[in-house]
């Protein structure tokens, strides 16, 4: 009787075994189908980069892996086309279902977005090749970084150490310079640190550039330097590798988390980023203890790494490679250039010009500059012209804004309507840029988003999935202020919420271009 019983048990394993397995490999073959067959991976955004459980059968197209020490690195010898969605949307879940969709394909609304490609080397970079050894009379610069050194959002060529080194066989061609980069999507300076240990030795640079600041800073919950050379065993490890490999699984707990997905809504994300915009003081020390490498440990990352160079004879460049100005890390690294005497670059500050000077060329094009039409203002209180222009987007309705205050609609979509009728602050009729006059006590802070003619109440006709900001600030006594002429679908100088587009990258490699030629060591080996 016992021994039936054990058969019987020992069978239905058996048979449970072979479906699972039958199950495992069939999702298999169907996700390698499909991923084969998709010519682009679509790239969608999200306000707070808040997307919800992704998809299992995109994981094939990943082009990160895990790593002990390094927590996770580029895969070596892959090759991807993504496409850009960083535009208008009629609603959110439409943005949602691109990422999820299994059916690879675009609207046609879509198929003329940005397209750019990666080619990681053998070794995992974003590069050719690189030589077995160091020849004799080459200059070597290895540049290291986060996303911005890789070149997210745009071609392999137009990545920043790409550009440097065209830029560097341009203006000195009898010169034999190798400019390689060593960029990681969503590295910080621990991770950065720990890969020069591992390359010095055999790239033998002559000038690294060490460009890390943004990721450090990010509220992940957990330390880098927690999380490297951290290992599992047993239990623990074997339960790790069902979840990891296991197909099945992984699409279980997808649906499962679809389920119990509740994405914020837009409105969500405007109260939060008031509330932060609101804050008078930021008590630093209480997050760090959230952030991925705490100041003081990047302050060390970062001079460890310059150290390293220097005993290896090379020099060193620093770049602070973010959009905003205010962080406390581009402070650090100012003290760190300073007392180390290493030359550094604000990437912040030259897209920050390049932005203002690219608002005004849109402005002069126009010809909507603002001419003696500031006044004094009553009671301290500041007339805003906000300004948006719609391009080649047809507004059927209007153009609308929507932001944290009531003159802005209190956050209720498609309510305040822009005008493009010479009347509520709107220069000339017709032009295709919409405007809107609200009044404003000094020192607000405003978050706002733009709509394009969807339903009054519903979140339709969407902009850029970003944020827009900026405290109502006038010079002396004036009373009225024109807004920068913003675009519908686009934010200057930038590819997205995070990164700088092309003119960004190419402004920073003309930067360490001209940083390099005041470099001895460069002069010296130009001189030889």
């Amino acid at each position: 009787m016992k021994s039936t019983v054990l058969k019987n048990l020992a069978k239905g394993l058996a048979v449970a075994l072979v479906f699972f397995l039958a199950i495992e490999a069939l999702l298999r073959i169907v996700y390698f189908a499909r991923n084969a067959t998709a010519s682009y991976v679509p790239l969608p955004y999200s306000v707070g980069d808040e997307y919800g459980p992704t998809p299992p059968w995109l994981d094939g197209v990943r082009i990160l892996e895990r790593d002990s020490e390094l927590i996770w690195k580029n895969r070596p010898g892959v090759e991807r086309k993504y496409v850009d969605i960083f535009s208008p949307a009629a609603n959110e879940n439409e943005r949602l279902r691109l990422l999820r969709q299994f059916i690879p394909g675009l609207p046609a609304a879509l198929k003329n977005n940005p397209v750019w490609e990666i080619s990681l080397n053998s070794q995992g970079f974003r590069d050719e090749e690189f030589p077995a050894g160091k020849t004799p009379g080459v200059f070597r610069i290895i540049c290291l970084g986060d996303s911005w050194t890789f070149g997210a959002n745009v071609g392999q060529e137009q990545a920043y150490p790409q550009r440097l080194k065209a830029l560097l066989r341009r203006e000195f061609p009898e010169a034999n310079f190798e400019v390689f980069n060593l960029g990681v999507l969503g590295y910080s300076s621990q991770q950065g640190l720990e890969l020069l240990r591992r390359t010095i030795d055999k790239m033998q640079p002559d000038m690294v550039t060490i460009a890390y600041a943004w990721n450090d800073a990010s509220l992940a919950g957990f330390h880098d330097s927690d999380m490297s050379g951290h290992e599992i065993s047993g239990a623990a490890k074997l339960a790790a590798a069902i979840a990891e490999r296991s197909e099945t699984f992984k699409l279980m707990r997808y649906l499962a988390l679809l389920m119990k997905s509740r994405p914020k809504s837009l409105a969500d994300r405007l109260r939060e980023e008031s509330a932060r915009a609101r804050e008078e003081a930021i008590d630093y020390d209480k997050l760090e203890p959230w952030t991925r490498v705490p100041l003081k440990d990047y302050e060390k990352n970062v001079s460890d790494m310059i150290e390293l160079a220097r005993r290896h004879g090379a020099g060193a460049v620093l770049l602070y490679n973010e959009m905003s100005e205010q962080s406390r890390y581009r402070s650090a690294l100012k003290n760190i250039s300073r007392a180390r005497r290493v030359p550094l670059i604000d990437s912040s500050a030259l897209v920050a010009q390049a932005r203002r000077e690219a608002e005004q060329g849109l402005e002069s094009k126009l010809a909507l500059q603002p001419r003696g039409e500031n006044r004094a203002g009553a009671g301290g209180a500041v007339e805003v012209v906000f300004r948006v222009y719609a391009g080649d987007e047809p507004a059927a309705q209007a153009i609308y804004i929507a932001g944290n205050d009531p003159q802005l609609g209190d956050l209720a979509p498609n309510k305040v309507a822009l005008y493009d009728d010479g009347t509520h602050g709107d220069q000339r009729a017709g032009d295709r840029v919409w405007s809107y006059s609200a009044s404003f006590p000094r020192g607000t802070k405003l978050v706002y988003v733009y709509t394009n003619s969807g339903a009054a109440g519903r979140w339709e006709g969407l902009d850029v999935p970003a944020i827009r900001a900026f405290t109502v600030e006038a010079k002396g006594a004036a009373g009225k202020i024109y807004r920068p002429i913003e675009s519908f679908g686009k934010l200057a100088l930038q590819a997205d919420a995070w990164h700088t587009n092309d003119q960004g990258y190419e402004l920073i490699a003309r930067a360490l271009l001209d940083v390099l030629k005041q470099d001895q060591k460069m002069k010296d080996y130009l001189r030889r």
